[in-house]
Parts: C-alpha cells; structure tokens; sequence
C-alpha cells in the first residue's frame, strides 16, 4: 500500500506490527526514529547493519532477484548399449555413457538470470549404489557454468546418473538423468539377471558351450552348489561393473583383451561359442585373467586350436582358483603332477593299465569322499564319455576335458567284457537326467552321459588322469 502527501498519525497506547518482511524507505530525506527513552535494535550479531542508500527501484530488483539453475545440457555425444528389456526381437538400443568416457556438461539456462559470479555454481553427482545399497551424493570439486566429468567409477555401471548444478539448493536446481551402461553394454541385464537366478536353482545349467573353458565351467558349478548367494554377487557384479574382487584376487579380463567389455551377443565370433551370456561373461572372463602371461591372451574366443589351448584349465591353476575364487578351505589334487599326466598316455601306460586296477582304485576313493560330502573335479579325456579308448599323447591339448563327479558308480560284467557307470556334470547337463536347459537331451554318442548308460573299463582308464578333491 502506497500513501502520498504529508501524513501525520497519533496512535495512543501501544502499537505493534508484524511481517516476514518490512522496510521503511525515505526516499529523500532523512529517517528519523524519535523517543524520549532508548531506542533499541534487536537482531543477530547486535541487530545492526549499515550500508549505502539504495533507491526503492534497486532495492525491488535486488529484494526479487532469484539466482537459480533452471537446466543442464550434454555436449557430448552419447553411446549405444543394451536396452535391457529382454526383446530378442528389437532392433533398437539406448543411449548411455559409458565406463572411461569423459563428457561435457554445460548449465543451458536459469531461472532468472546468472549469477554475478560464475564461480558461485556447484556441481554434485548422485546416484544409487548396489554395492553399498543406498544413495550416494558426490560433490565435485569443479565450480563454473561447465563440468568435464570422466565416467571412471566402476560402481556407477547400470546405473542412472544424476549430475545436478546449483547456486544455492540442489534439490530444486538444475538436474540432468542419465543412464550409465553396464560394463558388458550390450548383454541384456533382464536375460542376464534371469539366467544367474536359473543357476542358483539349477547348477548344472552352467555350460561351456562350443568352448574350452570346462575347467571354469566345473569350478563355479562346484562353487554355486556350495554357496550359492557367493555365486549370484559374483556373476552380478561382473557383468555389471566388469570387475569382481575376492580378498585381494581381482577378476577381470587381461589388461590386453578388455575389448571383451565390448563383445556384441550378436558378432560371429560369439555366436560361434554358444554359450549363455552369463556364462561366457563368467567363464570366459575368469580364464582371461588367468592368461599365461601378455603373449598368451585368452580373449574370450576361439577360433583354432591355438585360441583353444589358450582356455584350457591347466589342473594346477585349477586347483589354486578352488580356494581363490570358488572359496573352498581344503583343496588337494590327486595325480595330476605333470610327470603323472604324461605318463597315462603312450604305449607303456597301456600295457599298465591291462594288467593293473589302480585307476579303478582310485574311481572307489573317489566315491568314498563324494559320500563324505565333498566335492570331486575329475580331469579326463572327453573320449571317455564316448566310450572311446585312447593312449595318444596329443589328446592332453585336444580332448582334455573337466567333468564333476555326481555319485551312482556301478560295475557290469558281460562276458569278458567289464563296464563301469556313474553320474557327472558336464556340458550344461542336468546329472539326473541328462537333458539341458532347453529340455533338449544329451546326444546319444555321449555314451556316459546319456540315458545313464555305461562305459568300457578301457575307456575309463585310457582317459582318466586324477581329480581334485575339494570342501
């Protein structure tokens, strides 16, 4: 309310006025506050506050003047990933950030006007972590109307980012959401997610597929059967932030084949291993940072039978990656020193085993200790499994396989003849009855494998090397 003119108001007794906000203006002369007592101020630090005259106009402008970050822009170019909706039909993707990648953000508008000083603008991250199961704020260090953020934190994978610039609140300034790809970006994380949660249910369902990897096939079905929620953290950890740490065993692919974070479901090479996302995510990865050494790369395919050997679980990293990786605190390895592996092939180990029993002896430990409840790797030729016998030295690089042993030994004589049977995990086989995941069942030239049938006693001990004993 405005009064002009020479105003003069008498207020008998005692006056008293309250507002949030009130200013008494004399726009040209002077103020003054008459009393024949004390005049007193009261407010914080003494109440007093002295400054120069600013005109009513000024005094409005600055009263109104709202410093507030409105929006956020990306100049950056963003990437395309998975869209994570299980549609094996669509042909479209989302965008995303990805790991590594720096990008350019920059406060496209206020709410008002900016700020006098640029530098009054913060920046802050946010997101939900997994790892640590809550929101996490994240101020950056950087001030300014741009920020150059690299995406380096691997604990922000799969998730949305929310970059926020503020003058003076950042819940109600200046948000920008966006979606940080996976690690493995172009893996569906519903497909994936479905089928961790089938192999905590059904082990056996882990398969190799068209690889060499039966050693990291067998380790982590031992290792989902024994702890099963150890299994699930790892295999969801991997595939998103593309790194998993146990103690101080980090896994990861080798620094000379990350671009396995990169693979496409639909590239030839990874169709040609036919496998399940999750476990050529797993295995494959597992075996990569298990490489011989920087000239001997395994990178997740295999396209001769170099590539092959270069996956194939070698029985004392094997019986190290037990306790390492699938956490068993007692691991031992029966007959699987080199010297012992050489010697089961070649002329002379033939003749051995026509006239000794000592690999059936070993069969009957093994059954004694699966029914102690542990957990038997058995290293062995895949010939076996074909009833075919072989002395052939080169198998050790070519048919070399590792199989789980799953109990039900039997013996049958026919004749002459002697036949030996009993149940093992290989190839993504159910050990009961033999079909896989697809209720597709197990080629009949699988002769162990298949419809429980048995096996020659030449083909056991021809390819049968040792195992290792784990609980």
């Amino acid at each position: 309310m405005e009064e002009g003119g020479n105003i003069i108001r008498n207020v008998f007794g005692r006056s008293y006025k309250e507002a949030e906000s009130i200013i008494i203006h004399a726009s040209e002369g002077d103020l003054n506050f008459i009393s024949p007592k004390g005049i007193n101020f009261y407010g914080k630090n003494g109440g007093k506050k002295f400054g120069n005259f600013v005109a009513r106009e000024e005094v409005a402008t600055t009263t109104n003047k709202i410093d507030k970050v409105k929006e956020i822009e990306l100049l950056t170019v963003l990437d395309k990933g998975s869209k994570n909706d299980n549609n094996i039909n669509s042909t479209t993707f989302q965008d995303g950030m990805v790991f590594g990648k720096a990008y350019h953000f920059k406060v496209k508008s206020y709410v008002q006007n900016p700020p006098a000083n640029i530098a009054d603008i913060k920046w802050m991250l946010k997101y939900h972590s997994p790892s640590q199961n809550k929101w996490l704020e994240i101020p950056l260090s950087v001030k300014g109307d741009s920020v150059i953020i690299t995406m380096n934190d691997k604990d922000m994978c799969g998730r949305f980012i929310y970059l926020r610039a503020y003058i003076q609140d950042p819940e109600s300034e200046g948000e920008y959401k966006q979606w940080k790809h996976n690690r493995f970006l172009w893996f569906d994380r519903t497909k994936v997610h479905k089928q961790i949660m089938d192999r905590i249910k059904d082990p056996w369902k882990i398969n190799q597929g068209n690889s060499s990897l039966c050693g990291m096939a067998a380790l982590y079905y031992a290792m989902a059967k024994k702890d099963a929620s150890a299994y699930e953290k790892l295999a969801k950890e991997l595939f998103r932030t593309g790194e998993y740490h146990i103690g101080s065993y980090v896994l990861k692919p080798h620094d000379k084949a990350l671009s396995m974070y990169e693979t496409n479901p639909s590239d030839r090479n990874y169709k040609a291993m036919k496998m399940p996302d999750i476990d050529w995510i797993v295995l494959a990865t597992t075996r990569s940072k298990e490489s011989l050494n920087s000239q001997f790369v395994y990178n997740g395919f295999e396209n001769g039978d170099i590539d092959m050997m270069k996956g194939i679980s070698w029985p004392e990293m094997l019986t190290r990656m037990c306790k390492e990786v699938a956490g068993f605190s007692s691991v031992e390895a029966i007959d699987l020193g080199l010297l012992e592996i050489a010697e089961k092939k070649g002329i002379s180990a033939k003749l051995y085993d026509a006239l000794g029993d000592i690999d059936i002896m070993h069969l009957k430990n093994i059954v004694r200790k699966y029914k102690q409840g542990h957990t038997i790797l058995m290293m062995i030729d895949s010939s076996m499994i074909d009833d075919e016998p072989g002395y052939n030295l080169k198998d050790l690089t070519t048919d070399s396989h590792w199989v789980v042993y799953e109990g039900g030994l039997n013996f049958i004589d026919v004749g002459e003849s002697k036949f030996v049977g009993f149940k093992i995990y290989t190839w993504g086989y159910d050990t009961v009855n033999q079909i896989d995941e697809f209720k597709k069942p197990s080629p009949s030239s699988k002769i162990l494998i298949h419809a429980h049938q048995r096996i020659k006693i030449e083909s056991f001990k021809s390819n049968y090397y040792g195992y290792i004993e784990v609980f």
